[in-house]
């Protein structure tokens, strides 16, 4: 599955950066645009990429290890040698002389356990490269979820701020004027007066609010857009499916990616208790080699040539109790990483509860923000009806609109959280996939 999902994301992102190629500027507005421009644009999942290809190579470099290796060493030196005085009734003389000649070596090695279990190791390095490299490609679709919608939370509360603002403008209005004829006091004058300045000041703050929501999605995509396309009127709301906890908390015990990280981190720290005691075993190697010799000197210049092949054994007696001392290091370091492994279970296990109730409450939170909405309106058109009977004054009303829009933006604000407790959900579980946004896609407008 895991293979599987970055063939799929590798695929869209060779797509996608074909389609960034032919365009100039960045006209994203969809979910599903968003995203595909993050999978090439984002640094982060850039970032994760990048290290995996390198911890991918953590493979081959351990099996060239166990493969031949080659060297040749070559040197060529001036010598000048003078000897002064009589040896055995030979005079002194000197010489100048070049020396010079190769050597090559081969060595293979045979038996070497701590070879054996570091190729072993770096299987297991690999396989937790790649749930690094998922593990990042589902956080980056939940980053552009959240920054998504956290526009789309900012914008509806702009929207709501200008019809509070537009509605406390036209009561400020009517208040003044029923207050030139005398049918209220000043001081529903000042109070709508004061509710006026309040909405105005909060529409500057939810304008700031919506570019910072952008500043944010630009973080991650590279480029700014002006606007993303909102959702539809009508969500369809389902619970989760399964809809049984207890298969949720199965699932993400058994694909969690943070856990599966965790898991290979524990093998590898096991492993790592054989590699280091391999320092009590012996090593075996073939060794080949072959020298070319040319020297000089008082007697005369001489080439020698030498081969050899055989087998070198090498077995450790003593190394100031080194090996015994790495090795409990690695013990107590495996005992470390499988504490840390259960207590990754047990938040794993929480997590995927929590996930789990927050998509079942976000439902109910949706169907009563929606019923909420309704008695609002219902109670703000009352409002405004004894206003103007004279039963209510403008502050009423005001605040009848205002539990209107925080309603409203609940409602909205419920809906978006719904979408994203529903890929947290997945993401604990450890299935969250690119098809989850998509289907997202198909509720905007």
């Amino acid at each position: 599955d895991h293979l599987m999902r970055h063939a799929m994301y590798k695929f869209l992102y060779i797509f996608t950066l074909c389609l960034v190629a032919s365009l100039n500027t960045l006209q994203a507005e969809g979910l599903s645009e968003v995203f595909n421009q993050a999978l090439v644009r984002d640094t982060q999942i850039r970032e994760a990429r990048a290290n995996f290809e390198a911890n991918a190579l953590a493979r081959p470099l351990a099996r060239a290890s166990l493969l031949p290796q080659i060297s040749l060493t070559a040197e060529t030196s001036d010598n000048y040698i003078k000897t002064v005085g009589n040896t055995f009734g030979v005079p002194g003389s000197s010489a100048d002389y070049n020396s010079h000649g190769f050597s090559l070596r081969l060595d293979q090695p045979l038996y070497n356990h701590s070879l054996y279990v570091q190729l072993r190791q770096a299987k297991n390095m690999v396989a937790k490269a790649q749930a690094v490299l998922d593990a990042s490609e589902q956080a980056l679709i939940l980053r552009v979820a959240e920054a998504y919608f956290n526009v789309l939370g900012a914008e509806d509360t702009l929207t709501f701020a200008r019809s509070e603002k537009e509605a406390s403008q036209r009561q400020h209005e009517q208040a003044e004027i029923r207050f030139e004829v005398g049918l209220a006091a000043i001081t529903d004058m000042k109070d709508a007066q004061a509710v006026y300045d309040q909405a105005v000041a909060a529409e500057i703050d939810a304008k700031i609010a919506v570019e910072l929501a952008l500043d944010e999605l630009a973080v991650i995509i590279g480029d700014r857009i002006q606007q993303v396309t909102p959702l539809a009127s009508k969500m369809e709301l389902s619970r989760p499916n399964p809809d049984y906890i207890e298969d949720w908390v199965e699932t993400a015990l058994r694909q969690n990616l943070s856990l599966l990280i965790n898991n290979y981190d524990t093998k590898i720290a096991k492993q790592e208790i054989a590699k280091r005691q391999a320092g009590y075993l012996p090593t075996l190697d073939i060794i080949a080699a072959y020298t070319d010799n040319d020297t000089g000197g008082i007697s005369g210049s001489r080439h020698s040539k030498s081969s050899r092949i055989g087998l070198e054994l090498s077995l450790p007696i003593f190394q100031g109790g080194r090996t015994y001392y790495t090795s409990k290091e690695g013990s107590y370091l495996y005992q470390a990483a499988q504490e840390s492994n259960a207590q990754l279970r047990r938040e794993v296990t929480r997590d995927a509860r929590t996930a789990y109730h927050n998509v079942v409450a976000a439902i109910s939170r949706i169907e009563a923000f929606a019923r909420a909405t309704e008695s609002s309106q219902l109670a703000a058109e009352a409002t405004e009806l004894g206003f103007e009977v004279g039963t209510r004054n403008s502050v009423d009303v005001l605040l009848a609109q205002r539990r209107l829009f925080q309603a409203k933006r609940n409602h909205a604000r419920a809906r978006y959280d719904y979408l994203i407790d529903s890929l947290r959900l997945k993401q604990a579980a450890g299935i969250l996939s690119s098809a989850d946004l998509f289907e997202i896609e198909a509720w905007l407008q």
